[in-house]
């Protein structure tokens, strides 16, 4: 089933504008600017390395293989003795002897090719070749900004397919640049996001185009992206609601998707058996690490589903949504506004952002954290772009539209303003205070 609702792209010109043109180049410029901000970044922190915290637990899978030839990751588990699960997120399975990593094998596979060439490169580079010299760091680095050029470029095509070029330019600058996505795909690239990120943005892309035509192509992409969305991090199996979901916004609409999927079950079978091929991996991990095919990874944390701080994650000083990202507030308005043209999408992004909400504040540490704004968010960018896109598109009047305008370009010198200053030490990673905050506005 696809949607009746037109597309506000097909009423856009043929001719090319200079807003085509600056769309075209708009993913050449983040790539450039991210490049300079990851030689800013080092110049700055020249002791902090690009693979820490959690990047540090997703990257240990490919030490492990090619340096310590361990996946048990004993080896690595004797080298941090008494500080390996505060550090590392290891912790020993009683009935295997092996060490359990919290972090799902999935962006370690992604960072592969990075890794080998760098890891080929150090010793002719003068580097030692022992997984965390400098070469590794940079090539961390780099591919996770390709990660976020990669998803930057397929959400375009998908918002292209709903919106006119001028609107599909004012979202993604402001996605980029007025959200912490930018700074999640330079100086923390290594972190799980940019790459959900650009694996949802492919979801975006794909589901639309598998109910227009399940063929075996789009069936087998669709299960392998939906795959690794979770095999990069396992709580990202919520994104997945947009598959069964799209499309559905009553009764009608959901007789007519049963319909659907009951007509295509050899495509419905295709994705979840390239589904299941990805996640195949996870499973024979876990397996391997535990003799369980399947188990709970992060040992000793859970959630407190009886007191979520819901108020504190959307709103709070520390670390609250829309108090470091104003901008998600116009994406809210956009989907209420743009209801009609966007109604394939409001259920599952609805229930996505339900389900995102109550996790990440049910969570033991609801702040996750040191990091930029809250960033349990940040891959969500890629549906969020859809309510910000419609908030734009139905900007009548110009004298709004340069109104608008003007705010969203000081909400993004904002959000610019404030990672500069997290770059910069000033910005606390967490427990800002007031007093913290006002200084951020004052000179040095």
């Amino acid at each position: 089933m696809t949607s009746a609702t037109p597309s506000l792209a097909s009423s856009a010109p043929p001719a090319r504008t200079w807003v085509h043109r600056a769309l075209r180049l708009f993913v050449p410029v983040v790539g450039i600017l991210g490049l300079l901000s990851l030689v800013t970044y080092y110049r700055m922190h020249p002791d902090l390395p690009f693979i820490r915290s959690d990047g540090y637990g997703y990257h240990l899978y490919l030490t492990a293989a090619f340096v310590q030839h361990d996946l048990s990751f004993r080896t690595e588990a004797a080298e941090w003795g008494a500080d390996l699960n505060d550090n590392v997120g290891l912790t020993r399975d009683e009935t295997t002897g092996r060490y359990l990593n919290r972090f799902p094998p999935g962006q370690a596979l992604l960072m592969l090719p990075a890794f080998l060439a760098a890891h080929f490169s150090a010793p002719l580079l003068g580097f030692r070749q022992d997984g965390f010299s400098l070469p590794y760091h940079f090539a961390a680095a780099l591919n996770g900004l390709c990660a976020l050029l990669i998803g930057l470029t397929l959400l375009r095509r998908a918002l292209e397919a709903l919106f006119p070029a001028a609107v599909v330019l004012a979202t993604l600058t402001v996605v980029t640049f007025g959200t912490n996505l930018f700074h999640y795909g330079t100086a923390d690239a290594i972190f799980s996001h940019v790459y959900s990120f650009a694996l949802y943005s492919a979801l975006l892309l794909l589901v639309p185009a598998w109910y227009r035509a399940p063929t075996v192509r789009t069936s087998l992409l669709l299960g392998a992206v939906a795959g690794s969305i979770v095999l990069v991090r396992t709580p990202n199996a919520l994104a997945l609601v947009l598959v069964p979901m799209y499309g559905v916004y009553d009764g009608v609409t959901q007789r007519a998707r049963l319909a659907f999927l009951w007509k295509h079950k050899g495509g419905v079978a295709l994705v979840l058996l390239a589904m299941g091929a990805v996640l195949s991996i996870l499973f024979f991990y876990w397996h391997y690490a535990t003799g369980s095919w399947v188990t709970y990874s992060y040992r000793g944390f859970g959630f407190e589903f009886t007191r979520p701080q819901l108020l504190a994650v959307l709103f709070s000083l520390r670390k609250g949504l829309f108090f470091w990202t104003p901008v998600w507030l116009f994406a809210v308005v956009g989907f209420a506004r743009d209801r009609e043209h966007l109604r394939d999408y409001l259920m599952p992004v609805l229930l996505f952002s339900l389900f995102q909400l109550y996790l990440t504040a049910a969570w033991w540490h609801w702040p996750y954290g040191l990091s930029f704004g809250h960033r349990a968010f940040t891959e969500g960018s890629a549906f969020f772009a859809l309510g910000l896109a419609g908030f734009l598109a139905h900007l009548e009047r110009p004298a709004l539209r340069k109104a608008v305008g003007a705010v969203l370009a000081l909400l993004v010198a904002y959000e610019l303003f404030l990672m500069v200053r997290y770059w910069q030490g000033r910005l606390p990673g967490d427990r800002t205070t007031w007093a913290q905050y006002r200084s951020l506005f004052t000179l040095p």
